[in-house]
Formats: structure tokens, sequence, C-alpha cells
């Protein structure tokens, strides 16, 4: 199989890159979300491109996670191949390195083991593609609920696909934190638990809905439980069945 940066740059080389960039994060939301309105989108003919792309972006990160407790592929990619240094200080837009979000979560979550964390929330209001947050997920074994809230729309999607490659259970809002101006929003792996034991998206449409998590309960994880991550090398394909 192609690997993921091969299919991409294949793309690329007809059409502007962060356009397929956007397209591809768009595609694979929409194709894992539970509550889907219906609606086509045109994506120009690359569907069964975008699908390569999904099932070799999942393939590589349970390669990483076999050695890595997570692993942020696609912030990677947008970093180096999607835009440029440039453009990304233009906008104020710097990915945190994982060791800086191993240092946060390390000082914020110090004595974790010695709180119940039933109903507790992880919020990073600037979350980019959620790095911070999946160390916190770590750290908690998969207890906290993450919210990530993120004004770029790119960085928002990819922190979306992140929680659920993952088993991360939150939700990410597209939305300026200042002005609380509202774009976009989903909830992820709500029901992980409880009923739908595979990774799955909801689409939200305001950001009260981003906390309509906790008429459920953690009763099927314990404090022994490793932090979920749903992929691994061998179910990839069933996954994506």
């Amino acid at each position: 199989m192609p690997s993921f940066e091969e299919l991409f740059e294949e793309l690329a080389r007809h059409n502007d890159r962060s356009v397929i960039w956007n397209n591809w994060l768009d595609f694979v939301i929409k194709i894992n979300l539970i509550n889907h309105d219906g609606k086509e989108t045109n994506y120009y003919g690359n569907e069964k491109t975008y699908f390569k792309m999904m099932q070799a972006w999942l393939n590589e990160l349970a390669i990483k996670l076999e050695k890595y407790p997570y692993y942020d592929i696609l912030g990677e990619f947008y970093e180096e191949l999607v835009t440029s240094k440039v453009k990304s200080s233009q906008m104020g837009q710097f990915f945190s390195p994982v060791s800086v979000s191993e240092l946060v979560n390390d000082i914020v979550h110090h004595d974790i083991k010695d709180h119940n964390l039933e109903g507790e929330i992880a919020n990073d209001p600037a979350c980019g593609s959620a790095r911070m947050l999946l160390s916190a997920h770590i750290k908690s074994k998969g207890k906290l609920f993450l919210l990530g809230e993120e004004l770029d729309g790119a960085a928002a999607r990819m922190a979306v696909l992140n929680f659920y490659s993952h088993g991360c259970r939150g939700s990410i809002l597209q939305i300026d934190t200042l002005t609380r101006e509202f774009y976009a929003g989903w909830r992820i792996n709500k029901y992980l638990y409880h009923g739908i034991p595979i990774p799955h998206i909801e689409e939200i449409y305001s950001p009260v809905e981003a906390y309509d998590f906790f008429e459920l309960k953690n009763d099927n994880v314990d404090e022994t439980t490793v932090a979920p991550t749903t992929i691994s090398k061998s179910d990839v394909q069933t996954t994506l069945i």
C-alpha cells in the first residue's frame, strides 16, 4: 500500500495542498459520523484516494503506537508538508512539542492518582491538533473527559481525528475562545463503553452539546485500565469495514 505521504502528494501535484488536506479531514470525519445528515459533499472524484489515505494513516499510526503511548501523525504531517513555517507564524499557530505537552501534564496532573476523576474535564482552550489532551488522556488512563477548543478549522478537525483514533472521549469545538463565536463541533466516542464499542463521531450544533457526556458514567473503566487506544495493526481493516 502506498504511504500516506505518497497518496497526498499524488493529489497535491494538481491541487492546492491546503484544499486537499481540508477535504480529506472533512471526508474522514463525515464517513465516521453516527448522525450524518445524508447530504452529499463533492470531493471531485477523490473519494477513493481519500479512503486509501485513511487506511494508510491508520496503518502508520498503529505502527507508531507500538512504540509510543500516543502519536500525532496528523499534526506532524501538517507542520512539515501542508503549511509553511511562515504561514504558521503569521497565524500565531505553532504546535506544542511532545516534550512540552508531557511537561505541562506532569505539572497539572502530578497528583492524578490521588483523585477520583469521575466527571472531571481536561480543557485546552487553544488545542491545535490536541497533543496536550492526548497526553492527559494517557496519564488519566482514559478517565478524563476531554474538551478542546480551536479557532482554526483544519487544526480542530485534526484534533477530532486524534480523539477518534486514540480512544479519547470528549468534544472538540471550532470556536473563537475570546468572543465565543461558534463555527462547528463534534463529540467523539461518547458511547465507546455504552453500546458502540468502535470509534465514532457525532456532529454537534452548539457549545452546550459538548458537555452532553455526564449522563453516562465510566462504569467500565477502572484504575487498572490502560488508556483505550482503539487502533492496532491487526484491527485496522476491521475498523474500516
